[in-house]
């Protein structure tokens, strides 16, 4: 795998922010010309199941059960990242419990899959340490305290944990600041908020709810005993954790102004939405209007979300918000935001309008038909066929099952997958997209990555009763006449933090603009592998490619080679 690390000479004064500033340019000259850059395309995405011969055997615990206790709705979060350093991916799924029959019972802990290549792992969880018992929901990754090494947040109901990657393949527990025994974290997401070149922590809370209290029932005759839902029931306001530099956290929520009431989070994802070149935040609602925090600087957040369109959905009302991701949909270069619902609601696509704020779109792209029936929970919203354009994997499944009433009525439900046409539609391609897509599935997580080193994202989803399955991307759809696919690109912070979360990646070839970004958060309580796979179409250079690291340092390169494998490291 060839690596180039190309270092720019430079950098910035962090005590002299500069809210836009020029990006200094260092050519890398090479006698080669550009092929056509526009891929052909195709018309179909397929995945094969991979996960017999993987190695990998797990099956999110606790749920569903005939207690229909609240906390058996959302588990089975999923990362992908590289623990050990060696450039394949490995893989970690959060484990739940149960109260009357507890995950030590049965030895449902959670697991760390170590990569070894060619889809193939082996369980480590025992050796790395991260072999406990928990109420698991989701999960997030990232290096918190820029040693090169991924550390890993686990999120749930009655705590939550911060492992800290010792790099030899074991990970050491971190304390955070203590929650109350209800506390109900989801969705989290790991970035630099205050541009400080530390990694901070955002946790999305859902309701409070205990065991004692009491069953819920459908209203049909004889009644059906069913999970509670979040109506009725009173928030959890949002929690941020300010990176303190020595290995602690402090809980900022509220000097911040994040910790407000009516937010039932569910899913959460990170990027710069309003142009300022620093990280905003957006929250996922279940039954709550969603949450835009647009960052102030200096760690505090104005919440934005009725005022800029993203707060309810197309009919002007607030959605059961699960999972949401971002991506730049339609090429204009600003973040556009995407969020799964509830059964009889569609998927909701916001548009970035700029300083207009966003405008739904889920209509025009054809998305609320085909999404109506569903109940959504994890979402990737990337190029899985490398023409430039994000495309949309969806994980449904319901909460309830009601199938014993004799009405038309799905529990477990057909994941989907869209293929972004032009920019302006979405095409429905499950069809044709292997068995897997065949079958009906509790589905919950999803998370992405490039797991086989090919160019081309694969995935990884976790089920309620179900194992989870690997999706290797057999398309071929935009990959040159090798065969070879995108490139993958490494970013190494120095001023920023070492494993930049969030931030923005401008690419340009001949005509082509490609707005794209690391990971923070996204999907449902998951993890994407931070790594950017830029569809490079068989390009031999890049012309342009620029790196928003932080509000006050952005740097371009021009003329850069396509390669398999390329690391940016910031100005030394």
């Amino acid at each position: 795998m060839a690596i180039l690390t190309m270092l720019v000479a430079g950098g910035c004064d962090r005590s002299a922010p500069v809210p836009k500033p020029s990006p200094s340019k260092v050519a890398v000259k090479l006698p080669v010309s550009r092929p056509d850059l526009e891929p052909a395309g195709g018309t179909s995405i397929p995945f094969a199941d991979v996960t017999e011969n993987s190695g990998v055997a797990f099956t999110y615990y606790g749920s569903p059960s005939a207690e229909h206790y609240m906390t058996e709705q959302n588990g089975g979060g999923v990362a992908v990242f590289d623990y050990d350093g060696d450039g394949t991916p490995d893989l970690f799924f959060a484990n739940g419990s149960h109260f009357a029959r507890p995950a030590e019972d049965v030895g449902a802990s959670h697991r760390l899959y170590q990569g070894l290549g060619n889809l193939r792992y082996q369980d480590v969880s025992v050796v790395a340490g991260v072999a406990t018992f928990d109420f698991g929901m989701g999960c997030a990754t990232g290096d918190f305290d820029n040693d090169g090494f991924a550390d890993l947040l686990l999120t749930g109901y009655g705590r939550n944990r911060l492992w800290h990657n010792l790099g030899d393949g074991t990970l050491e527990e971190v304390m955070l600041p203590p929650v109350p025994p209800n506390q109900w974290s989801t969705s989290a997401a790991l970035a630099d908020f205050d541009d400080d070149g530390l990694v901070d922590i955002y946790l999305a809370n859902y309701v409070n709810w205990t065991p004692h209290d009491a069953p819920c029932f459908t209203q049909h005759q004889p009644p059906i005993h069913i999970s509670c839902g979040p109506i009725g029931r009173k928030s959890q306001p949002d929690t941020l954790l300010q990176n303190l530099g020595t290995g602690s956290f402090a809980d900022v929520s509220h000097a911040a102004g994040v910790d407000l009431d009516g937010g039932k989070g569910l899913g959460v994802t990170v990027a710069d939405y309003n142009g300022d070149a620093r990280l905003d935040i957006y929250v996922a609602n279940d039954t709550d209007e969603n949450l835009l925090f647009l960052n102030q600087g200096g760690l505090r957040f104005l919440e934005t979300g009725l005022h800029d369109g993203v707060a309810v959905g197309s009919e002007g009302v607030a959605r059961s918000g699960m999972g949401t991701s971002t991506a730049d949909y339609n090429g204009d270069g600003r973040f556009d935001l995407v969020v799964t619902n509830f059964q009889n609601e569609p998927c909701d696509l916001f548009a970035n309008l700029g300083p207009q704020g966003f405008a739904p779109t889920n209509t025009q792209a054809g998305l609320d038909t085909l999404t109506r029936p569903t109940l959504g929970f994890g979402v990737v919203f990337d190029d899985f066929d490398l023409d430039g354009r994000p495309d949309l994997f969806l994980a449904n499944g319901h909460v309830w099952d009601l199938t014993s009433a004799g009405l038309h009525y799905e529990y477990a439900m057909r994941p989907q997958l869209f293929r972004n046409v032009d920019g302006q539609r979405f095409a429905d391609v499950a069809h044709q997209a292997g068995d897997y897509f065949q079958h009906k599935w509790l589905g919950r997580a999803a998370a992405t990555g490039d797991l086989d080193g090919d160019g081309d994202l694969d995935l990884v989803v976790t089920h309620l009763g179900q194992p989870a399955v690997i999706l290797r991307n057999d398309g071929d759809a935009g990959k040159g006449a090798d065969h070879s696919g995108g490139m993958s690109l490494e970013l190494i912070g120095t001023r920023a933090t070492r494993q930049p979360r969030g931030v923005r990646v401008d690419i340009r070839m001949g005509e082509r603009r490609l707005t794209l970004r690391v990971s923070a958060g996204d999907s449902f309580q998951s993890s994407h592998n931070p790594r950017v796979l830029i569809p490079a179409g068989g390009a031999a250079r890049l012309d342009e490619l620029t790196v928003s690291w932080s509000a006050n340092h952005r740097q371009a390169w021009v003329d850069v080679p396509v390669v398999p494998h390329l690391r940016v490291v910031e100005g030394e």
